[in-house]
């Protein structure tokens, strides 16, 4: 995740509280796509110390249940740019506040962010409902890419869209979200 990590030192990210780490644990379980924020120095007073390695290993697990992890170190980092952009025209201008130009979103505190996703999940949603995507990839990278780089309003059809993707009920169902509980 780090340089320092590589050469040996233990790295601590600081998590706000409000941040848990259940967010993206719940991935592939209640959730289609989830994230923690994180900062590698401490600017505030109420952070919750998680060490690198840890947060490493809870994306190694996800991982090999199945699900894919992206880790949003930097905005330069971030694909898909034009194919945001392009679809960002197509949307109601209303109420962007100022974020329709990709990887405009600036966060205090240099915070980055650990997304996970089900790709399964996500992409048969997305493929369900081509319509509000205006040409815009339905893959679970380029998703990921649109949610970290500029705010849709929830208010329109892709909005929604990610708000559902973002809930715990949105896409699993208490049918499945029964079943899944009930393996383990």
């Amino acid at each position: 995740m780090g340089d320092a990590g590589a050469a040996g030192t233990q790295m601590t990210a600081y998590i706000l509280p409000f941040y848990g780490l259940a967010d993206v644990q719940l991935v592939g379980k209640r959730k289609a796509i989830g994230y923690v924020s994180f900062a590698l120095r401490r600017r505030a007073f109420f952070v919750v110390p998680i060490q690198e390695q840890e947060l490493a290993g809870i994306a190694d697990e996800l991982t090999a249940r199945g699900m894919e992890v992206y880790w949003d170190l930097s905005k330069e980092d971030r694909g898909h740019q034009a194919e945001i952009a392009a679809l960002c025209k197509q949307l109601p201008p209303q109420r962007y506040c100022g974020k329709l130009r990709p990887s405009s979103h600036r966060t205090p505190w240099d915070m980055r962010r650990l997304f996970v996703v089900d790709p399964l999940a996500i992409e048969s949603f997305l493929h369900s409902n081509r319509e509000c995507l205006h040409g815009y990839p339905p893959t679970a990278e380029a998703f990921v890419d649109l949610v970290r780089s500029v705010w849709v309003e929830e208010t329109n059809p892709l909005g929604k869209m990610i708000t559902m993707a973002f809930s715990q009920r949105g896409l699993y169902g208490p049918r499945r979200q029964s079943q899944t509980e009930g393996n383990g």
